[in-house]
C-alpha cells in the first residue's frame, strides 16, 4: 500500500525528467501558446464577422420598447416585431408559455419577407430548422416567448442617442442587418426615416 523508497525515486526521477524537456523547449512551446491564443481570437473575429464577408443586406423595422430601458452606455436596446414567438406557437415546438424553462437555448428560424414597399423585410414562416432556401434569421429562444437574434443592441456615437431614442418612439428607425446564408446576422447601421 505505501510507496517503497524505490518507488518514490522513480516517481522523482521521472517528474524531473519531464520538468527538464519543458525546459528544454520553453520558448517554443511559449512561441506555441501565444500563437494558439491568438488563432482562437482571430477566429471569434472571423466567426462574428461572416455575415458582413457573405450576407445581404436588409431593412429591418425598429419596436419601440420602453424608454427607460432604451440606453445603458453608448448603445441602443433594438426590438423587432419577431422578438417576440408568434402568438399560435411555432411548429414542432409546443407553447413555451406552458414549460419556459424547457425551450430555453432552443435553436429557431424566422424566415424574411419583402414588405410591400420593396425595402423593408418582415417575419414570415417560423421553424425550429433552417429553411431550405431564401433569406431567414437564426435565432434562440430566451424566455417564454422571446427570441435573440444576435441584432438586439447597436453601439451609437456618444450624445447621437436621443436622435435614435425619438426615432423608435415615432416608429422610424429602421435596423440595417447583414444577413448571412446560414441565418447569422449583424447589424450594420441604423436609419431614421
Amino acid at each position: 500500500m505505501f510507496e517503497t523508497t524505490a518507488d518514490q525515486h522513480a516517481a522523482s526521477a521521472g517528474f524531473g525528467q519531464i520538468v527538464e524537456w519543458f525546459k528544454a523547449r520553453e520558448r517554443p512551446l511559449l512561441a506555441i501558446s501565444a500563437a494558439a491564443q491568438i488563432l482562437v481570437l482571430a477566429g471569434m473575429i472571423v466567426m462574428r464577422s461572416i455575415p458582413y464577408f457573405r450576407g445581404q443586406t436588409v431593412l429591418l423595422r425598429v419596436q419601440p420598447v420602453d424608454p427607460r430601458d432604451m440606453f445603458r452606455g453608448d448603445y441602443v436596446i433594438l426590438s423587432y416585431e419577431f422578438s417576440r414567438l408568434p402568438p399560435g406557437g411555432i411548429r414542432d415546438l409546443p407553447n413555451p408559455s406552458t414549460e419556459p424553462a424547457s425551450f430555453r437555448n432552443q435553436p429557431v428560424y424566422v424566415s424574411l419577407v419583402a414588405e410591400p414597399d420593396g425595402v423593408h423585410y418582415r417575419a414570415g414562416a417560423w421553424s425550429t430548422t433552417s429553411p431550405v432556401d431564401g433569406l431567414y434569421l437564426r435565432g434562440t429562444v430566451v424566455g417564454s416567448n422571446q427570441a435573440e437574434f444576435g441584432i438586439e443592441s447597436y453601439f451609437v456615437q456618444e450624445g447621437r442617442g436621443h436622435h435614435y431614442e425619438e426615432a423608435i418612439r415615432n416608429r422610424r428607425l429602421s435596423a440595417e442587418v447583414t444577413v448571412a446564408p446560414d441565418g447569422q446576422a449583424a447589424v450594420r447601421g441604423l436609419r431614421i426615416e
